[in-house]
């Protein structure tokens, strides 16, 4: 990403309403983590670093919008913002016992979300599916948009919980989306 992206997203966060409840999906599944640090990749507004905070964890969130990552600082302590571009962004090694990537895909992080949980740590991640004739299909590039299958055989290494590609209930234009849940081995 760049300047120009940091500046998209910061004014999306200025102008455009977003959700403020957790996804189903996270609040269906963090029970899951071993222990209590976690990492919510392209954290936005902080819906799920709040919610995660509110049940117990310790939250690093990660995101590029300094103006989304500051509508939700200071409301809980155990939230700790750190703007930056997820391009660069290296996850630390076996450092999280649950991490959540919500409605961002970044390919060349898939590896390094495995890498970032301990041992039995969780992966939560959904994000939008690439289906022909969708409402997102003619807003998104491509690249930002998941295959069939593509994210379950990016994390077959894992221990699979939880997959899905379907319609997500709680979208208003029907988007599709891919789901998956995982265990580090």
């Amino acid at each position: 990403m760049t300047e120009q992206d940091r500046c998209r997203w910061n004014e999306k966060y200025r102008t455009e309403v977003h959700p403020s409840e957790a996804a189903d999906v996270v609040k269906r599944f963090y029970r899951l983590a071993p222990a209590k640090k976690a990492l919510d990749i392209a954290a936005g507004n902080g819906r799920h670093s709040v919610f995660l905070a509110r049940n117990g964890l310790t939250v690093d969130a990660v995101d590029i919008s300094e103006v989304g990552l500051s509508q939700f600082a200071g409301v809980h302590p155990n939230i700790r913002a750190i703007c930056v571009d997820l391009d660069l962004y290296d996850i630390p090694p076996s450092h999280y016992d649950l991490i959540i990537n919500v409605k961002f895909l970044n390919r060349r992080l898939f590896p390094y979300l495995q890498e970032g949980l301990r041992p039995g740590g969780v992966l939560i991640f959904h994000s939008l599916l690439e289906t022909s004739g969708t409402h997102r299909n003619r807003e998104h590039c491509r690249d930002y948009l998941l295959r069939r299958n593509e994210l379950l055989h990016a994390f077959l290494n894992m221990r699979i919980i939880y997959y899905r590609e379907d319609v997500d209930p709680e979208s208003d234009n029907n988007d599709e989306m891919a789901t998956l849940v995982a265990v580090k081995r």
